[in-house]
């Protein structure tokens, strides 16, 4: 008889360390979640591409010059105005500036010279020159934009999928105006 309760005494106590909650395993199972989910974002196809490419998060100001526009426009672009690519949509920056000068243009200008030689014969000479014509009510603006871009080697700067670059073409929509402009500088530290 002592033989059988001992054995009913064991088989009570197994079935209270199985419904038993143990701290000790509930670590262990934190830590191999740490451990998989570490692994996982390591090997994502996301931190090997930034692995890979060395993009990094900078903040830019780029200066953005719009030629041969009208007077009535230029109100239209404001400070604090979000910048748009109007071919993806996507936002490129905040204005934080806007600068106008006078649009000229510069234009061939033919200069015939008369001359004789020492037989007195009279030479015709042409010369060519650039002529500087100003046109009233247009004006060029140089829009200052502010952005947090990626940059990466090779590269260079991107807001989304539009490239900020020295020279780069940029199609460009303000709230109240689509435009083109080139990009003609980049300030890293403003």
């Amino acid at each position: 008889m002592n033989n059988s309760t001992n054995t009913k005494a064991a088989r009570q106590q197994n079935k209270s360390k199985k419904g038993r909650f143990n701290f000790v395993d509930l670590i262990l199972v934190v830590v191999l979640l740490l451990i998989i989910g570490i692994l996982v974002y390591s090997f994502s196809p996301v931190s090997l591409i930034k692995k890979w490419t060395g993009s990094e998060k900078v903040d830019i100001q780029y200066e953005i010059e719009i030629t041969n526009v009208d007077s009535n426009v230029i109100d239209l672009i404001k400070a604090d105005a979000v910048v748009t690519d109007s071919v993806t949509k996507s936002e490129i920056g905040t204005v934080t500036m806007v600068n106008r000068t006078d649009y000229v243009e510069y234009q061939p200008y033919e200069v015939i010279n008369h001359e004789t030689d020492a037989d007195e014969n009279i030479k015709h000479k042409v010369d060519y020159t650039l002529e500087k014509v100003g046109y009233p009510n247009k004006y060029n603006l140089n829009v200052t934009v502010t952005v947090s871009a990626d940059y990466s080697e090779g590269t260079g700067y991107t807001v989304g999928s539009t490239r900020i670059a020295v020279g780069e073409k940029l199609n460009i929509k303000f709230p109240d105006y689509i435009c083109e402009g080139y990009c003609v500088g980049i300030t890293t530290q403003y």
